[in-house]
């Protein structure tokens, strides 16, 4: 049922339908509400130290999604100069805003350093320096690489040497360096984030080690107040899966870093956003071939690209229930013009589904819309929010006819 998925009745969802045409995006304001109440009051009752959320925007970057999380006591971390400049759109105060990013351009940090934003998240040596060079006040956060596997997917695991992010911890004196020799640079503490959809605590055991270690052997002139443990906390996608184990993650960090008196930050991002929102799509077609059944939907992978990314497979249901018990074995797939444009393979959907009718392919709150885009001349998709019950329409979908209505402009004249 979808309602086990999305705690919002049919009924509700076939509203939406009738006001906006299918692909959408639908949120549960209340979800997201609940999954932040839950984290905030776990996390405070289990550890010690002062607890900070701040929402990972390119989750969800919606600006609705950024004023509800903010009206609940949750600040932000952003990745880019745009994502700063929503964040601000969305009313979120400068002292509740972190901004992380490999490669920060000197505009970018210019800007964030005149908001004088609560931290910086430094993730180079070079980054440092250009960030001195600017001789402003700026709050950071050196972002480390810990070299730790996280156990997760290649391509959202963000903490080895190989990867791209965070200062090595050999290069820590260069640090240290340039920290004592620019006054302005207010150094906060550290920050690491070790990768994404993290099941196991023992990565992140492994990770606060390190940081224990660091507090241990800090040298004289420097004080750290502040550890970002970032994100990456696991969501499951379907029932047989279990959720992330918070008192585990508690348990490492009362053990490990237990005698830190300074602030904690989190910053998830899926974990409360993915589970509130589902992708409605309409079935165009049931396409039958001797080998395959086929639900072709008006939904494709450039509205939600993640199973063409990484292969993950979303809970896909109908949104009216079935009154036939009989199953049939298909692949649910859209239009675009790709073989890796598929949402699901080999599940059993039931047996009376027909040409017109709505699937929902459930847990896409994140990273569903952030990563949509318009390849094949497609509409971008539109986002509707229900709060308190009543649908709002928070992204129009911007049609086709927008994308080719563009006229060149000439951008240098010759002489």
């Amino acid at each position: 049922m979808l309602e086990d998925f999305f705690n919002i009745d049919s009924f509700r969802l076939a509203k939406v339908i009738q006001s906006i045409e299918t692909p959408v995006y639908v949120y549960n304001a209340h979800a997201v509400i609940n999954n932040l109440n839950f984290l905030t009051a776990t996390l405070s009752s289990l550890i010690k130290q002062k607890l900070l959320i701040r929402y990972a925007v390119k989750a969800n970057s919606n600006n609705s999604i950024l004023k509800l999380v903010a009206q609940h006591g949750a600040g932000v971390e952003v990745v880019s100069g745009g994502e700063l400049r929503r964040a601000l759109r969305a009313s979120i105060p400068t002292n509740r805003i972190v901004f992380s990013g490999v490669g920060k351009t000197r505009e970018e940090l210019e800007f964030a350093t005149n908001e004088q934003i609560e931290q910086i998240s430094v993730e180079s040596i070079e980054e440092l320096t250009l960030l001195a060079s600017l001789s402003k006040k700026a709050n950071l956060c050196l972002r480390l690489c810990p070299n730790i596997t996280a156990l997760t997917h290649d391509k959202i695991t963000t903490g080895r040497s190989c990867d791209k992010f965070g200062i090595a911890l050999d290069q820590l004196p260069d640090a240290y360096s340039v920290l004592k020799a620019n006054p302005q640079l207010n150094f906060l503490g550290f920050s690491v984030h070790i990768g994404s959809q993290i099941q196991s605590t023992e990565p992140f055991r492994e990770t606060f080690k390190i940081l224990a270690k660091l507090l241990r052997d800090m040298p004289g002139g420097l004080e750290v107040k502040r550890l970002d443990l970032g994100g990456g906390f696991f969501v499951p996608y379907h029932d047989h899966e279990k959720p992330f184990d918070w008192k585990a993650y508690a348990e490492a960090i009362l053990e490990e870093l237990g005698d830190f008196q300074g602030e904690l930050v989190i910053e998830p991002g899926r974990f409360l956003v993915a589970n509130a929102g589902v992708l409605l799509t309409k079935i165009l077609y049931i396409k039958k071939t001797s080998e395959k059944t086929f639900i072709i939907v008006d939904a494709g992978m450039n509205d939600m690209m993640r199973t063409a990314l990484y292969g993950v497979q979303h809970a896909i249901v109908p949104v009216n229930p079935s009154q036939d018990s009989q199953t049939q074995r298909v692949d649910v797939v859209g239009p675009v013009c790709e073989s890796s444009d598929y949402f699901a393979k080999d599940i059993d959907l039931p047996l009376d589904l027909k040409q017109g009718d709505y699937l929902a392919v459930t847990c896409t709150g994140a990273y569903g819309a952030s990563l949509s885009s318009t390849y094949n001349s497609r509409p971008l998709i539109a986002e509707v929010l229900i709060d308190n019950k009543r649908p709002y329409l928070i992204r129009e979908a911007i049609s086709a006819d927008y994308l080719s209505t563009f006229e060149p402009i000439r951008l240098c004249h010759e002489t």
